[in-house]
């Protein structure tokens, strides 16, 4: 994966605090998450790769160009943040216009309101939109850029369904043409089904880097849910913790899924067997437990 941004051994102290400590990530095409818990530096590492703030060690790079603010660098980044805010008179039409102007080779205001559904929007007032329809012109605003490189703060902030259905496939869209996507997320069900490698940081550090298998393979963990009609055999029981989850329907949690999966088909009639994975957001507190050991 060759590196498009880059934070090199950053550090930033507020005040006597350390935000970020001997921070490191290089980051390719592709979409790519930061997790951790509040506090953890993830808004503070995407300040210094838009040039929000200076970091007090160290560097962020783009396409290996060390990032400054108001330098050229930041001509090659668009940034949605996690609060959304416009001047209340300005229309949709004259944000877009006006963010667009910044960037060296915009989209057609026609892309972008295809893409998020903003015709019929584009001569209303910034004041007169709702939550869901400030976020979607964020976005649009951070994609008429057309830079190589986006910035999305909790994109699925104040959305519905089917506004986050439209946002997950914009952002797999951009994946496509060969963007590199950053997002700092907390809906782990949202950053499954569009991440291609998350970043767990914790006090200001890169705790691991890695691809969304690899980390729920960590764990080691697997949920069986099956089916019995009659009361669960003794033998299965023992194979470890055992917990009702409806009419009939049981669920073991387990690491050994496949002797597990044979001793319930052997033991059950019809058990309907169903394996599945433990989650990401189970992976990532057990990573976290690790660290506060």
């Amino acid at each position: 994966m060759s590196a498009m941004v880059s934070w090199k051994n950053v550090s930033k102290d507020y005040r006597g605090k350390r935000g970020l400590d001997d921070f490191s990530l290089e980051l390719g095409a592709g979409v790519h998450c930061l997790l951790g818990p509040n506090g953890a530096g993830k808004s503070t590492a995407l300040n210094i790769l838009t040039g929000v703030r200076a970091p007090s060690g160290g560097g962020a790079f783009v396409f290996d160009q060390k990032v400054v603010r108001g330098g050229p660098q930041t001509r090659m980044v668009s940034c949605v943040p996690q609060a959304v805010m416009f001047p209340p008179t300005l229309k949709v039409r004259e944000v877009l216009h006006f963010i667009s102007i910044h960037y060296p080779d915009p989209l057609d205001f026609s892309a972008v309101h295809d893409l998020i559904s903003l015709e019929g929007l584009m001569d209303q007032q910034c004041g007169g939109l709702s939550g869901g329809q400030l976020r979607r012109l964020g976005i649009g605003a951070a994609i008429i850029c057309n830079a190589p490189v986006i910035i999305l703060d909790e994109p699925l902030a104040g959305l519905d369904i089917e506004g986050r259905a439209q946002v997950r496939n914009i952002i797999l869209q951009q994946k496509s043409e060969g963007r590199c996507v950053i997002m700092a997320s907390h809906d782990y069900a949202e950053v499954e089904a569009t991440a291609d490698t998350i970043t767990l940081m914790k006090d200001g550090k890169n705790i691991l880097t890695d691809d969304i298998d690899s980390v729920q393979q960590r764990l080691g963990v697997y949920h069986l849910t099956f089916t019995s009609l009659q009361p669960v055999p003794e033998h299965v029981l023992s194979l470890g913790a055992i917990e009702s989850v409806g009419a009939n329907r049981f669920q073991l949690v387990t690491d050994q899924p496949d002797m597990a999966s044979r001793v319930l088909l052997d033991a059950l009639p019809d058990p309907r067997l169903n394996v599945k994975q433990s989650s990401l957001e189970d992976a990532v507190s057990s990573i976290l437990q690790e660290e506060l050991a």
